[in-house]
């Protein structure tokens, strides 16, 4: 990929298939690794947006366990108490 050009992951306005094409415009390169490396990268790019996937979905478990954690500490201790604690630090 040339310096400065950005490969978007599949956000569906260009299919995966359709990453760096011009290689199969190229003389004979069926016969050359160019295929091949340029596949290298569309599976990068397919692990990229799986892990994105994957850490949205942490995220969200994260701040939902977060969320309850916050919510059985106003169980334990009085709703005024955590929020003065969390004045405190600043939260």
């Amino acid at each position: 990929m040339k310096a400065g050009h950005i490969a978007k992951v599949n956000t569906g306005e260009f299919p995966m298939s359709k990453i760096m094409p011009w290689i199969d415009e190229l003389p004979e390169a069926a016969k050359t690794d160019f295929p091949a490396r340029r596949d290298g990268i569309v599976a990068m790019l397919d692990e990229a947006a799986e892990l994105v996937r994957k850490a949205e979905e942490l995220r969200a478990k994260a701040y939902f366990t977060g969320c309850t954690l916050e919510g059985d500490a106003k169980a334990h201790w009085s709703g005024q108490a955590v929020e003065e604690a969390k004045a405190r630090v600043r939260w």
